[in-house]
């Protein structure tokens, strides 16, 4: 079967995560990815590396792609970025807004060259504003949009961001991929190219759907005056930690996080995510623990409910699920429709069975590291293709052929080569 963007041409110049891992969702769609590395390669290589220039979080984010290296700076670079760019469908870049004019690599220079291309600029924080041209970072950003004070993880007194996933960069690249499809669909119907700007601010203010939500009948007046009281506590010196217990407290409105949360068993661990009553009853009527609260169609708290009382219900689940193992409690929760799942390691998903099943971890062979396993793509159709099971690139293997690819003769090929324009392809492993 034909992948679904079989013959699609996308120049990448993007690096670290946000942008590459776009492009590599496009990879996986069939597009025929061409990574335009900078002379020393991608600063995501650089990030531990295990062999060579080849790390895991290179790796991780660049399957399917084609690796060349050069001096784009240059003026003999810069003209070889253009010839890609003539045979190309889409480019994705992700530097702040004012270097791609620097570089020759902005959208209206290109869209002169390659009449209809689509082009996908990504920022940390976005086109325009105070911010417009700062450098940023997952991190960085989960701190501006409030995801890292929503999480209410505190360490040595501060707060911390998510660290198992980049939401923000991972996000951004998703949107970003999202959008080029659709400019790609448009283009088949009206013959236009255009622009598209995404950056990791708007896409993680996106994803809070609902800490972001705000109906402005009943929580303006609410959230004026919680600023309000944040601001004095600031001003007389509250930690953060102080400020975080003043803000949430514990908080009836958070009486459901019983029923939405990892209990310790007798051996190990249950998550259990019940969001609605039916689920709750059944959780509540396994365990054999009193909650009225959960015996109408809307969650009901009694007026005289106070943080102590919920307390209390809370130690009642984790007193109940002591006294089964994991393995015991799921086949339970199972029968009275609870959504349920044992806590398991990172190291135990690789040969999970319901991994095994979808085939949701593929096997590769790198050229650099050897046999790779990570997880392919997550999408699957019935007419079409998707996937590719080609690691990452070695760093600017596929150089002299993208070259060629070009019309480039041999001679110009070892003159730019010889001139630090373009990297040769590595004689050997790393």
């Amino acid at each position: 079967m034909a992948a679904p963007l079989d013959g699609v041409v996308v120049v990448d110049f993007t690096e670290y995560v946000a942008g590459p891992y776009c492009t590599m969702m496009l990879a996986d769609m069939g597009a025929e990815v061409l990574k335009v590395e900078p002379f020393e390669g991608d600063h995501w290589r650089r990030q531990q590396p295990v062999a060579g220039r080849e790390s895991r979080y290179y790796i991780g984010v660049n399957r399917g792609k084609k690796s060349i290296a050069m001096r784009i700076e240059t003026p003999e670079g810069r003209a070889v970025a253009h010839d890609l760019v003539r045979r190309a469908d889409v480019v994705v870049t992700n530097y702040r807004p004012g270097l791609p004019e620097q570089l020759g690599l902005d959208y209206a220079t290109l869209a002169s060259l390659r009449p209809g291309l689509i082009y996908a600029a990504l920022s940390a924080f976005g086109p325009e504003g105070p911010y417009s041209g700062r450098p940023g970072f997952d991190l960085l950003v989960q701190a501006m949009s409030g995801i890292m004070d929503f999480e209410r993880k505190v360490e040595r007194g501060v707060p911390v961001g998510i660290t198992s996933f980049a939401p923000a960069d991972l996000s951004t690249g998703m949107f970003t991929a999202y959008a080029i499809v659709a400019a790609l669909f448009m283009r088949e119907r009206t013959g236009l190219g255009q622009k598209i700007d995404t950056s990791l601010f708007a896409s993680a203010l996106a994803i809070q759907y609902r800490p972001t939500l705000a109906i402005e009948s009943l929580d303006r007046e609410a959230r004026e005056t919680m600023l309000g009281a944040v601001e004095a506590a600031r001003d007389s010196g509250a930690s953060y930690e102080d400020l975080l217990q003043f803000r949430t407290g514990l908080g009836l409105g958070r009486a459901t996080a019983m029923y939405y949360r990892v209990f310790r068993t007798k051996d190990s661990m249950v998550c259990v995510a019940c969001l609605n009553n039916r689920q709750r009853r059944g959780l509540r009527d396994a365990l054999g623990v009193n909650d009225p609260a959960v015996d109408g169609h809307v969650y009901e708290l009694g007026p005289a409910a106070t943080p102590e009382d919920h307390l209390a219900l809370a130690a009642s689940y984790e007193e109940a699920f002591l006294a089964r193992t994991t393995e015991e409690w799921l086949p339970i929760l199972a029968a009275a429709d609870v959504p349920c799942v044992p806590v398991v390691l990172t190291e135990e998903v690789f040969d999970h069975p319901q991994v095994a099943a979808n085939g949701l971890i593929r096997s590769m062979e790198h050229p650099v590291v050897g046999t790779i396993r990570q997880p392919g793509c997550p999408v699957w159709m019935s007419n079409a293709e998707v996937g590719r099971d080609v690691p990452a690139p070695s760093f600017s293997a596929d150089a002299r052929e993208t070259l060629r690819w070009l019309g480039y003769g041999e001679e110009k090929i070892a003159n730019l080569e010889a001139g630090g324009v373009v990297q040769p392809p590595a004689a050997g492993p790393g």
